[in-house]
C-alpha cells in the first residue's frame, strides 16, 4: 500500500482519515478482530461490497459488507485476499440480527495475512451510519485543512504582491513553519535561507548534502520528499518540495525539521506550507527571471547596436547611453568569447549562455570601469572601459582583463574557450571598430593556432597587412602565387601546406618533414615540385617571402570576407560632440 502522508488535522494529504482515528469513534470502538498491522492505513470513503464493481484500485475505501459473506472459511479467505490485492483500506463486517456474533476466525486470519484491518460492527452500524460517519469526519477535517491552507497562501501571497524578493519569501515561510528554510535553484545553488538560529545547523552544509542527492529527488511538483541528512550531533530530516512553473523545474524549497524524528502534526503542517511556499516562490522566481530577461534583452540590444554601429543619429545614441551609463567620450575595448558550449542546441544551453553572460558581467567590477556583457549570436561580447592614458598602459589593461575573463569563464565553458580582443577606441565608433578587430582576431587565431587569449595587436603581421589584403592588387598577388600551388594539388598532394610548413620551420627540411609526418625524400620531391609550379626556387629567401606574404593576405581576406555580410564598417559620425 502506498505510504500515507498525514497532515496536522488527522487526515493525510489526500484527505484520508487514519483508521486509528476512526476506531476511536463510539460506533467503531473495540470492534477490531483482525489485521491490526494495517491500522496505519487511512480511509476517505465507505462503500458497500455490492457497489465496488470492477474497480481495481480501492485505495482509501473502507468496504462495508454483510458478515455472512465471510461465513465460509474458503470464501472468507478468497474475498479478503482479493480486496487486499485491490488495496482496500479496511473491511467492516456487519452481522445480521439473527447471528449478532458470527464466527469469523478464518476471515480474521486472512486479514492478518493481508495486513488489512477487519472490524466486526455492532447491530446499529449499518452502511448508512458508518458511511455518514466517515463522510462527515472527512469533510470536517478537510475544511480545517482548507482553512489552514488559505491562511498560509494569503500570508505568502502578500509577500509576493510586495515584490520583496526570494529572501523575504524565505523568511515568511520560515515564520510559518517555525523552522529553518533554504531556497535552491534548479542546479542546487542556494538562493536564500532563513531561520538558521541554531549554531548546529549550517545552510551551506545542508545545501552541499542535498546537491549530491539532486538526481534522486522528484522534479514533477506532485509532492514533497522527506530526506534524512547525516548532520552532527544528530541526523536531521528535511522536507524538500520541488518548485515547478509551467512544467519546468525552477528549484527546490527545503524545510528543515527541528525535531528528528519529526512530529507527525508538525510534519503535516509543513507539507501544507511547503506546497504553497513552493508555488509562490516559483512565481517570485518567474517574476525575477522575467525582469532579468527584460534587462538582459535591453542590455543585449544596446551592445548589439554599439558593436554594429546601428544608431539612427547621435541623439538616439545619447539617449540610450544615458540609460545604460555609457560614457560616449570614454575609451573602450571589446572582448569576444567563443566556445563550443555557447552553441545553442537546447533550452539548457540557452540558460548556460545567460548564466555565463552574467558571470562575465561581474568580472573585476570597478566603480570607474564601465562593463557591459551580452550574448550576440553564438558569442558573448564584453565591452570594457579602459583607463585613458598611454597606449601601452591601455593595451596592458586590455590584456589583463582578457586573461581574467578567461580564468573566470573556463570552469563554465571548458577547455576550448577562446577570448579575443580589439584595440581600445573612443566612444561608440571605437566600440564598433574594436568589435570588428576582435572578430577578425578570432578568425585569424583559429587559422594561426594562436593562444586561447589573443588580441588584435598580438597578430601584428595581419594588422599591418589589413589594407593590402583589402586592395585588389594584394588579392590578385595572393591569388597568382597560391593558385600555382593549388592547381597541382590533386596530382602531388597539398603543396601549399608543404611549402608553408617548410617556411615556418625556417627552411629546416627535417623539421618540416616531422611536422607533416612525411619521409625526407618525399618532402624533397614535393618542394621540387612546388619550385617548378612557382617557377622559382622555393629554397630562396625571395620565393619564401612571396609565398608567406600571399598566404597571410589570403587568410586575412578570407576572415574579413566572412564578416562582410554581418558587419558594416564602423560609422565615424557616432561621436557625440
Amino acid at each position: 500500500m502506498a505510504h500515507q502522508q498525514h497532515n496536522g488535522y488527522g487526515i493525510d494529504c489526500n484527505g484520508r482519515i487514519p483508521l486509528r482515528a476512526l476506531l476511536a469513534e463510539p460506533l467503531l470502538r473495540g470492534r477490531l478482530i483482525g489485521g491490526e498491522a494495517g491500522l496505519d492505513r487511512a480511509a476517505s470513503w465507505c462503500l458497500p461490497l455490492s457497489e465496488l464493481g470492477a474497480h481495481d484500485d480501492l485505495s482509501g475505501v473502507a468496504v462495508h459488507l454483510p458478515a455472512s459473506a465471510l461465513a465460509s472459511p474458503e470464501e472468507a479467505r478468497r474475498l479478503v485476499s482479493a480486496l487486499g490485492r485491490r488495496d482496500a483500506a479496511a473491511l467492516l463486517a456487519w452481522p445480521s440480527p439473527e447471528e449478532p456474533e458470527p464466527a469469523l476466525e478464518a476471515a480474521a486470519g486472512a486479514a492478518d495475512e493481508a495486513k488489512m484491518p477487519l472490524l466486526l460492527l455492532g447491530a446499529t452500524a449499518d452502511y448508512r451510519a458508518v458511511g455518514r460517519l466517515v463522510g462527515q469526519k472527512a469533510l470536517a477535517q478537510a475544511t480545517h485543512v482548507l482553512e489552514y491552507s488559505t491562511r498560509v497562501h494569503r500570508a505568502l501571497a502578500e509577500v509576493l504582491a510586495r515584490g520583496s524578493g526570494i529572501p523575504a519569501m524565505a523568511r515568511a515561510i520560515s515564520g510559518l513553519s517555525r523552522g529553518p528554510v533554504i531556497v535552491l535553484d534548479a542546479d542546487g545553488e542556494t538562493q536564500a535561507y532563513a531561520g538558521f538560529d541554531s549554531p548546529d545547523l549550517d545552510p551551506g552544509e545542508i545545501a552541499e548534502l542535498l546537491a549530491e542527492r539532486l538526481p534522486e529527488l522528484r522534479a514533477d511538483g506532485t509532492a514533497a520528499d522527506v530526506a534524512e541528512l547525516d548532520l552532527p550531533p544528530r541526523p536531521t530530516r528535511v522536507l524538500i518540495a520541488p518548485i515547478v512553473v509551467g512544467g519546468d523545474l525552477y528549484g527546490r524549497l527545503v524545510l528543515v525539521e527541528p525535531c528528528s524524528p519529526p512530529d507527525e502534526h508538525d510534519l503535516a503542517q509543513h507539507r501544507v506550507v511547503a506546497e504553497h511556499g513552493a508555488t509562490l516562490t516559483g512565481s517570485e522566481m518567474l517574476r525575477q527571471r522575467s525582469v532579468r530577461a527584460a534587462e538582459e534583452r535591453a542590455r543585449g540590444d544596446f551592445v548589439e547596436s554599439l558593436v554594429h554601429g546601428r544608431f539612427a543619429d547621435p541623439h538616439a545614441l545619447a539617449a540610450r547611453a544615458r540609460h545604460h551609463g555609457f560614457d560616449v567620450t570614454g575609451r573602450y575595448a571589446v572582448h569576444t568569447v567563443t566556445a563550443a558550449a555557447l552553441v545553442p542546441t537546447g533550452r539548457r544551453d540557452q540558460r548556460r549562455a545567460a548564466t555565463v553572460t552574467r558571470v562575465a558581467q561581474g568580472v573585476e567590477p570597478s566603480g570607474n570601469r564601465w562593463t557591459l556583457a551580452a550574448a550576440v549570436g553564438n558569442f558573448i561580447v564584453v565591452v570594457r572601459q579602459v583607463p585613458e592614458g598611454d597606449p601601452l598602459e591601455e593595451q596592458r589593461a586590455v590584456t589583463h582583463f582578457a586573461q581574467q575573463l578567461h580564468r573566470t569563464l573556463a570552469p563554465h565553458l571548458g577547455g576550448d574557450l577562446r577570448i579575443t580582443s580589439g584595440r581600445p577606441g573612443e566612444g561608440a565608433a571605437g566600440v564598433a571598430t574594436s568589435y570588428y578587430e576582435a572578430r577578425v582576431a578570432m578568425g585569424l587565431a583559429r587559422h594561426a593556432g594562436s593562444a586561447p587569449v589573443c588580441g588584435y595587436d598580438d597578430l601584428r603581421i595581419y594588422a599591418a597587412l589589413k589594407d593590402v589584403a583589402a586592395s585588389p592588387e594584394g588579392q590578385a598577388f595572393a591569388r597568382e602565387i597560391l593558385e600555382s600551388l593549388r592547381r597541382v594539388h590533386s596530382q602531388t598532394g597539398d603543396l601549399e601546406q608543404v611549402v608553408i610548413a617548410y617556411i615556418k620551420s625556417a627552411g629546416n627540411l627535417n623539421a618540416a618533414a616531422r611536422t607533416l609526418k612525411l619521409h625526407r625524400n618525399t618532402m624533397l620531391y614535393k618542394l621540387d615540385r612546388a619550385s617548378r609550379a612557382l617557377r622559382m626556387d622555393i629554397r630562396s629567401a625571395d620565393a619564401q617571402f612571396m609565398v608567406w606574404l600571399a598566404h597571410h593576405i589570403d587568410t586575412l581576406a578570407a576572415v574579413t570576407g566572412a564578416l562582410t555580410d554581418e558587419l558594416s564598417p564602423p560609422a565615424e559620425d557616432l561621436l557625440v560632440p
